[in-house]
């Protein structure tokens, strides 16, 4: 009999730590982000470290640190100027993107009349609020935005 009790208490405590392993997972926050796995900010080293921290690991004299500063200098401006350049573009594509979707608005509106593009409209915000709550959802589990079935399990085959 006592053989058995120490079974069952082993077994339960197997039970209790592999439970308890299971929930290792980040918890979603509630705007849908996950906390843990972003990265906390660090200040950006100066060339002048960058070339300090490689002259002392590497034993460079004071000529070769001052030309790999000079190097770290324009890989930095380089560095900048390709972040302003692609910053500039993503811009020029957004204004792009909005002039196109206002021209096609505006022929819509001309096909289906001023009452219904509203109705439309109404919808179209409604879809894209659906939308915002399910990229939020708090677990992000899949079932909770397509039913138990999946995805098309309201619509008949």
């Amino acid at each position: 009999m006592k053989k058995y009790g120490i079974l069952i208490m082993a077994i339960a405590f197997m039970f209790s730590s592999a439970v308890s392993a299971q929930d290792q997972q980040p918890k979603l926050e509630r705007d849908g982000n996950k906390k843990e796995f972003k990265q906390p900010e660090r200040p950006k080293l100066t060339a002048q470290k960058r070339a300090g921290y490689l002259a002392v690991d590497l034993e460079l004299t004071d000529a070769q640190r001052a030309k790999v500063q000079a190097l770290f200098e324009k890989q930095d401006k380089t560095r900048e100027e390709r972040q302003d350049e692609v910053k500039k573009l993503r811009e020029q594509e957004m204004a792009k993107m909005e002039a196109e979707r206002k021209a096609n608005d505006t022929e819509m509106e001309k096909i289906l009349g001023t009452e219904k593009f509203q109705q439309f409209k109404a919808k179209q915000a409604e879809r894209m609020e659906k939308m915002k709550d399910r990229r939020a959802s708090k677990d992000g589990n899949r079932h909770e935005f397509m039913g138990k079935r999946g995805p098309r399990a309201d619509k008949p085959e």
